[in-house]
């Protein structure tokens, strides 16, 4: 509580009485001065923005400028053409087994073509190098491995060549968002997912995620649950 100002109403020789008007008067004067605009100092600092701190600097990645990036382009297909009508009018199953990417027991499954047992997929046409013409998607379904082979084809001039080999589990499924190619699995290791984006001369990963239960994780690359057998790895003739 303030303390209240002296008043001396005091005459010579006589005691001081305060009347009710003057203690009423008094305590207005207290309870303005305390209602009024005051200072409390200067106002707290804001923190300052959190900021990455690298635990090793002298083992840190390389800065975008600096990193390489480069992929080496996959052989063409030369015993394939496009024709006149682009990618669409490309044959799938002749440019898998004409394909020297493709391993030899992808070609073996492809001799289930057409049937019960074939697992390759239909074909996918989308856009995904941002020039106007579409790409070509192929997905085969391999039982002996139990993986999924997904190939995008670029068609340059009359030639062909795969810009993306990609290897999944079984029942890999995918989408597009923009031009941009994601694939989704899912296997004992939780839900992978991994988008792929255009560089110039392949497709390459753009911001590999890896969740479980919806719940995303730490950054993972897309890996097969099982690799592939190494009797059947290579190319064939």
């Amino acid at each position: 509580m303030r303390r209240l100002p002296r008043f001396d109403f005091s005459l010579p020789g006589r005691p001081v009485v305060l009347t009710a008007l003057a203690v009423a008067a008094a305590l207005s004067a207290g309870c303005a001065a305390e209602t009024g605009a005051r200072d409390d100092g200067p106002a707290p600092r804001l923190p300052p923005p959190l900021r990455s701190a690298p635990l090793w600097p002298d083992h840190a990645p390389p800065t975008d400028g600096n990193a390489d990036l480069s992929v080496e382009p996959y052989p063409a297909v030369r015993d394939v053409r496009v024709p006149a009508g682009g990618l669409r009018d490309v044959p799938v199953r002749e440019l898998l087994a004409k394909d020297p990417n493709v391993p030899r027991f992808v070609r073996v499954a492809l001799g289930n073509c057409p049937g019960a047992e074939c697992g390759l997929r239909d074909a996918v046409y989308r856009d995904l190098t941002a020039d106007g013409r579409d790409e070509l998607v192929v997905a085969l379904d391999e039982p002996f491995s139990g993986l999924t082979l997904v190939q995008v084809y670029r068609a340059s001039g009359d030639t062909v060549r795969p810009v993306l080999i990609n290897w999944g589990p079984e029942e890999l499924t995918g989408e597009t968002l923009g031009t941009d190619l994601i694939l989704t699995s899912t296997g004992r290791n939780g839900r992978v997912t991994t988008r792929y984006r255009w560089n110039g001369e392949v497709m390459t990963v753009e911001n590999p995620w890896k969740s479980s239960d919806e719940a995303t994780r730490a950054p993972d690359p897309l890996a097969p649950e099982k690799a592939v057998p190494r009797q059947h790895a290579g190319p064939g003739p």
